[in-house]
């Protein structure tokens, strides 16, 4: 692939991962260490495309959604073979309903 990119979406979902981080922890640095290896997982999609997992939700299945794992974090992607590009489409906390969420962006 020649290009990982994050939605609007995903960027947003980062922006309140790393606010709610900094609150939690109480050092601005926590959070940017957090976001910096969420990016640093997803930049191995430039070499590995298809190495995520498929949701065990059916229709994100057949629509090509894969994700990866960083943390109690799920990161949903997309792959365009056509353009060379995965599109992160999304960042979640494991423990919410993913799937519901999603087929609410779709």
């Amino acid at each position: 692939m020649k290009f990982v990119k994050f939605t609007e979406t995903a960027n947003r979902d980062l922006r309140e991962i790393a606010f709610w981080l900094a609150e939690q922890s109480g050092e601005r640095e926590v959070a940017l260490r957090f976001i910096d290896g969420i990016r640093n997982r997803v930049l191995q999609l430039e070499n590995f495309p298809q190495s995520g997992t498929f949701p065990s939700d059916r229709v994100l299945r057949s629509l090509g959604y894969r994700f990866l794992t960083y943390g109690e974090y799920l990161l949903f992607y997309t792959v365009d073979e056509t353009a060379g590009t995965v599109y992160v489409e999304a960042v979640f906390n494991s423990k919410k309903d993913y799937a519901r969420v999603l087929k609410k962006m779709l």
